[in-house]
């Protein structure tokens, strides 16, 4: 039997893979950086990792599974982890410009390239062992990990936000 080797499978990645990943690192980078931002603003990239995770889930598993219901729970897990931990502290609104200015960090860096990672192992581990989709630990775990993770910046941006509870209360509705 033939394993691939290292240059066999990153031969057969889609060039798009690594676009997401150059991606990812302008914005995880310009996040180390002090940022003036509007709700609107705020709530862009929690959504698009809600979106990319579901996606993600429901393209491996299937969302009506255990591994949604894993991914739920990470994401409440998530959210209820960085509410808890009040990241990032520093926040506060800026009523002469009416933004948001959120103090630069390493950690979204962090969070997206872990999600990535995770995406693209899994992503491999199912293209070289497509029958590890049926295991349960297998599919619970990786949806649980996405959602904790997806729920962190989903949580983040809440704290953000209650730095002026009015703009909380206006995203909500």
């Amino acid at each position: 039997m033939h394993h691939p080797s290292l240059l066999d499978i990153l031969g057969h990645i889609p060039l798009f893979v690594w676009g997401i990943l150059a991606f990812i690192l302008v914005m995880g980078l310009r996040q180390t950086r002090t940022t003036a931002m509007t709700a609107r603003r705020l709530m862009i990239l929690p959504l698009a990792w809600f979106c990319f995770g579901a996606w993600g889930v429901d393209s491996a598993f299937g969302l009506v599974s255990a591994a949604g219901l894993a991914w739920v729970l990470g994401l409440a897990g998530g959210v209820a982890a960085v509410r808890a931990l009040k990241w990032p502290g520093n926040a506060r609104f800026d009523d002469a410009t009416q933004r948001f200015v959120v103090p630069g960090s390493w950690v979204p860096l962090g969070l997206m390239l872990g999600i990535f990672t995770l995406k693209f192992a899994s992503g491999m581990s199912l293209a070289l062992h497509p029958e590890i989709a049926r295991h349960l630990s297998f599919a619970v775990g990786s949806s649980a990990v996405f959602g904790l993770f997806s729920g962190a910046f989903l949580g983040r941006s809440i704290n953000i936000l209650g730095a002026r509870p009015r703009a909380l209360a206006a995203v909500a509705a």
